[in-house]
């Protein structure tokens, strides 16, 4: 069972960081949530860094593993250097589903999710790890 995160009390969205250095898979996260988080998207590890840097505080993070793996296995270690204690969702498209799917049972950070995933799949798997409740009312507005 996926772990839930205790509901947000405040009324500001989820500010949502997502790393990839993919056009599309920034554009897909983009849909999937719709208005329900503030995304912030990064070209990749070192433009995510950037942003960090300056001070952008983030309640969640989707990362695209399907870049340099060194690159990102670095990124996922300054992350806990930073003390980034919110979820990270990986994203591979070599993730098998039966292996992706024991992941969020195993951990209560990391959390597997195969390229392309199913529509829904992410806003509800963010739903329960960020603790809200309205992405997928707002997912439907243009």
């Amino acid at each position: 069972m996926v772990p839930i995160a205790a509901p947000r009390t405040g009324k500001a969205a989820p500010v949502l960081l997502v790393v990839s250095e993919a056009p599309e898979v920034r554009l897909a996260v983009a849909r999937e949530v719709g208005l329900g988080c503030r995304i912030v998207t990064t070209l990749g590890a070192t433009s995510a860094d950037r942003r960090l840097d300056t001070g952008v505080t983030v309640d969640g993070l989707v990362l695209d593993l399907d870049a340099d793996r060194r690159v990102v296995s670095d990124f996922l270690c300054r992350l806990v250097d930073r003390g980034f204690h919110g979820p990270r969702i990986l994203l591979s498209s070599g993730f098998r589903p039966e292996a992706s799917a024991t992941l969020p049972t195993a951990c209560h950070t990391h959390f597997a999710l195969g390229r392309p995933w199913r529509a829904g799949q992410l806003r509800s798997l963010l739903e329960r790890v960020l603790g809200v409740s309205h992405l997928a009312q707002s997912a439907s507005r243009p």
